[in-house]
């Protein structure tokens, strides 16, 4: 168990890095390239279309969160043997990695483009940053 908290330590750390070097690039683009916001319905709804997906990426990570890792550290509170689960849990831990810092550049990059403000990009990479930060992979050791 020791192995796999100390791999998703360094995989937690890595996709921290990665988050932070895309919204440095964000910013880098956005100072030499100018977005124009989409019109999709006349433009009007873009605000309000990135807030849903802010309040929707927030849900959607709490629920993540949930089935791929809490209710395995649930399970190992009340159970002692983890051999037999810990092919499930090592995927399922290695899968949230992936998804947080994945889903929050897709989500920052259509609101990005919705709006033509950067500040949207860094909001998202902000929660992937945020989440990335809570997920303590060294809860599965005790």
């Amino acid at each position: 168990m020791r192995e796999l908290v100390t791999h998703l330590s360094k995989r937690r750390i890595i996709m921290m890095n990665v988050v932070t070097l895309l919204a440095f690039v964000a910013i880098i683009i956005s100072y030499n390239f100018k977005i124009t916001p989409s019109v999709y319905f006349g433009g009007k709804y873009n605000l309000y279309f990135v807030y849903a997906l802010i309040v929707y990426k927030i849900i959607e990570l709490s629920i993540l969160y949930y089935f791929l890792l809490h209710h395995h550290l649930i399970y190992l509170q009340k159970n002692t043997d983890y051999i037999e689960r810990l092919p499930k849990i090592k995927k399922h831990s290695k899968l949230l990695l992936f998804l947080i810092p994945q889903g929050n550049t897709v989500f920052g990059i259509i609101a990005y483009k919705l709006t033509g403000d950067v500040f949207f990009f860094l909001i998202f990479s902000a929660i992937a940053l945020i989440t990335l930060f809570l997920v303590k992979p060294n809860r599965l050791n005790q």
